[in-house]
């Protein structure tokens, strides 16, 4: 429901899981390992809350509002450290060499390339949203 979000948290370093399967074993493992769900399902927002877990349902599907409203709710940084960066395919926290890292989970290799100049954005956007919320 959310794949593109966890993308765009991994890039930012967030240990991020994408959950596939049933809800009450993501509650379950939520609760164990302390982590935060973000989900549309109004359900498992009722469900994680009854359970004590940190919930955030949202409702927007565009990524510069969707990570605008995580940062609002928890605090998280808006801005991209190639030291903290995580694989977007598996997770895991990447190895930086200058302008491109290296992924030891998946074999994955990236770059600064012109995609870049639509990840910046997205950023800036997100950010811009997120000052303007504060004011």
């Amino acid at each position: 429901m959310l794949g593109s979000l966890v993308t765009w948290l991994r890039i930012l370093g967030y240990d991020t899981e994408y959950w596939k399967g049933e809800d009450k074993e993501m509650i379950e493992v939520a609760k164990k390992e302390g982590r935060i769900i973000l989900t549309k399902d109004k359900g498992v927002v009722k469900s994680a809350e009854k359970n004590g877990i940190p919930v955030l349902g949202l409702t927007d599907s565009d990524i510069p509002e969707a990570l605008a409203t995580v940062a609002e709710a928890f605090e998280i940084s808006l801005e991209f450290d190639g030291k903290r960066t995580r694989c977007p395919i598996c997770n895991t926290p990447l190895k930086s060499y200058g302008s491109r890292w290296f992924c030891e989970g998946c074999g994955k290799e990236y770059w600064i390339g012109s995609h870049w100049v639509d990840i910046s954005r997205k950023l800036s956007e997100a950010r811009r949203i997120y000052l303007e919320r504060k004011v």
